[in-house]
C-alpha cells in the first residue's frame, strides 16, 4: 500500500491544466444534467403520469439503492478495466439515451410507469458507473501536488452548475414544455461525452487476476485498516446521517409547525447552495491553515450551534426566518468545508490501481447509512414530533468531531 505523501502547500498549482479544464468543463455539464433529471423524474411520475408518492419514493430510492448494491462492483469493474474515461463516456451516453426515450414518450403519449422506472434505474447505474471512474480521474490529471485544489474547484463547479440547472429547468419547463426540457438535459450529457475526449490520461494496463469477491473484500480492508481513512469514513458516515435526519424532519418544523411559507423555504435552498460553493472554495486555503484535523474536528463542533440556530429559531428575538437563514447557510458551507476538506486522502494513501475500488467501498459506507438515517427519522419525528429529532440532528453532528479528533495519522495532511 502506498504510504501518505508530505502535506500539500495550498498555494500549489493543479498539474494537468489543458486536461484539467476539460475535467472541470465535463462536471460542470454533468452537474447540469443531473440537476435537470432529479427535477424532472418525479414530475413526470406526479404531473405527467398521476402516479403517487409512494412511486416517487421508490425512484428517489434508485440512484442510492445502485451505489449499496452495485458500487463495489463497479469500482472493481473500472479498476481491473483500466479505462476509466471509457467508462465515463458510457454512462453519459446512456443517460443522454434514456433522456431521449423520456423526451419521446412524453412528446408522443405513450410513457409508462414502467417506462419510467427502467429510465430511473439505467440512470442510477449510469451515475454509479460515471461517480466510480471520476474518482480515479481526478488526481491523475491534478497529480500529487494539486489534488486538494483541483477537489474545491470541482466540487464548487458542481454545486454552481447544480443550483444553475434546478433554476433553468424551471425555466425551460414553464416557457418550451417538458420534451424541451428533456432534450435539453440529453443534450448537456452528450456535450459531456464531446468534453471528456479533451482529458488525456497516461496509458494504463488492466489489472491482472484476482477474483472480484476478493478484491471487494481487500477494498472494505483497506478502509479498516487504514486509520486516516477509517477515521474520515466514519465521521462522514456520522455527518450524512445527521444531514438525512435535518433533510427529513426539517420540512415538516418549518413548513407545518412554524408555517413558513413555501417560498421562502425554496429560497432557503438557494442559500444552502451558495454556502456550499463558499465552503468549496475556501476549504484548501483553511487546510493549509489549520491542519486537515483541526479543521474538520472543528467543522463538525461548529455545526452543532449551527443546527441549533433552527431548533430555537422561533424563541430567538428578530424574524424566525433571519436564524433559519443563517443556520441553512453555516450548514451548507460547513458541510461542503468537511466533504472537500480530506478528499484527498483516499488517492495519497490507496495505490492507484485499487482507488476505485476502495473508494466505492467508502461511498458504500458513508452513503449506506443515509436511507437508514431517513427511515429511522421519520418514525422517531411521528412518534415523538420534530423538535426532539432535530436534536438528534445537532447531536449526530457533533460527533462527527471525534473519530477525526483522535487520528493522529491525519496530522500529517493539511
Amino acid at each position: 500500500m502506498a504510504t501518505a505523501q508530505l502535506p500539500e502547500p495550498a498555494t500549489v498549482r493543479i498539474r494537468g491544466g489543458r486536461s484539467f479544464r476539460f475535467l472541470a468543463s465535463t462536471a460542470a455539464a454533468e452537474g447540469f444534467a443531473d440537476a435537470l433529471t432529479r427535477t424532472v423524474l418525479p414530475i413526470l411520475a406526479v404531473a405527467v403520469l398521476g402516479l403517487g408518492p409512494g412511486f416517487v419514493g421508490i425512484l428517489n430510492a434508485t440512484g442510492i439503492a445502485a451505489f449499496l448494491l452495485l458500487g463495489v462492483s463497479a469500482g472493481v469493474i473500472v479498476d481491473r478495466i483500466g479505462k476509466p474515461l471509457l467508462a465515463m463516456g458510457a454512462a453519459s451516453l446512456l443517460r443522454c439515451g434514456v433522456l431521449l426515450f423520456l423526451a419521446g414518450g412524453v412528446w408522443q403519449g405513450w410513457l409508462s410507469g414502467t417506462g419510467l422506472f427502467a429510465a430511473a434505474v439505467l440512470i442510477g447505474i449510469s451515475d454509479l458507473l460515471f461517480t466510480t471512474a471520476h474518482s480515479t480521474v481526478v488526481p491523475v490529471v491534478s497529480g500529487p501536488q494539486g489534488m486538494k485544489r483541483a477537489y474545491s474547484r470541482l466540487a464548487m463547479v458542481n454545486q454552481t452548475t447544480t443550483a444553475g440547472g434546478a433554476a433553468a429547468a424551471g425555466t425551460v419547463l414553464g416557457l418550451l414544455g417538458m420534451p424541451v426540457l428533456l432534450l435539453t438535459g440529453a443534450a448537456a450529457y452528450a456535450s459531456s461525452w464531446l468534453l471528456q475526449h479533451g482529458i488525456r490520461l497516461p496509458a494504463a494496463a488492466p489489472v491482472p487476476g484476482r477474483p472480484a469477491r476478493g478484491r471487494a473484500r481487500r477494498g472494505f480492508a483497506t478502509l479498516r485498516c487504514t486509520p486516516a481513512l477509517r477515521a474520515l469514513t466514519l465521521s462522514a458516515c456520522l455527518t450524512n446521517a445527521g444531514a438525512m435526519v435535518g433533510n427529513t424532519v426539517l420540512p415538516v418544523y418549518l413548513l407545518r409547525d412554524l408555517a413558513v411559507a413555501p417560498s421562502a423555504f425554496a429560497a432557503l435552498g438557494v442559500l444552502s447552495a451558495f454556502g456550499a460553493v463558499s465552503g468549496a472554495a475556501a476549504a484548501p486555503y483553511l487546510s493549509g491553515r489549520m491542519g486537515l484535523r483541526a479543521l474538520r474536528a472543528g467543522a463538525a463542533l461548529v455545526s452543532v450551534p449551527a443546527v441549533l440556530l433552527a431548533v430555537f429559531c422561533s424563541v430567538l428575538p428578530g424574524p424566525d426566518l433571519v436564524w433559519l437563514a443563517g443556520s441553512t447557510l453555516v450548514w451548507g458551507f460547513l458541510v461542503a468545508l468537511s466533504g472537500v476538506a480530506g478528499a484527498e486522502v483516499l488517492p495519497r494513501t490507496v495505490p492507484q490501481n485499487e482507488l476505485a475500488t476502495v473508494g466505492a467501498a467508502q461511498r458504500t459506507l458513508t452513503l449506506g447509512v443515509m436511507p437508514v438515517a431517513a427511515l429511522l427519522a421519520g418514525m422517531a419525528a411521528a412518534a415523538a414530533g420534530t423538535g426532539p429529532v432535530l436534536w438528534l440532528w445537532a447531536l449526530l453532528a457533533g460527533l462527527a468531531a471525534l473519530p477525526v479528533a483522535f487520528a493522529k495519522s491525519l496530522a500529517q495532511f493539511r
